[in-house]
């Protein structure tokens, strides 16, 4: 996320500040969990009843979502309603970092 795109994301991820519960849906690799992470950090949204966050592996790594049983890649369009309704059902993880 570079640019107006990322300050269009910051300003989103502060609405969030307002609801006990919420996901995000992170479309990309491990850079983009860990600035997404980041920014979640920044504003405290981690200490809320229940902060969510799911991966969808676009990017070149995707270590994480190996990791969490996601796969290491989403290269088939026609798969994400699936994979959409599958992240639906996911159960959460605790992550430490």
């Amino acid at each position: 996320v570079t640019g107006s795109n990322r300050l269009c994301f910051l300003y989103s991820l502060r609405l969030f500040q307002k609801f006990d519960n919420f996901r995000i849906l992170v479309c990309g690799g491990d850079g983009s969990v860990g600035w997404v992470l980041s920014e979640i950090d920044k504003l405290s949204l981690h200490k809320q009843a229940s902060c969510q966050l799911g991966v969808l592996p676009l990017g070149t790594g995707n270590d994480l979502a190996r990791v969490l049983g996601w796969g290491g890649s989403c290269d088939d369009d026609t798969q994400l309603p699936q994979i959409l309704e599958k992240l639906e059902r996911a159960s959460t993880k605790m992550l430490d970092r």
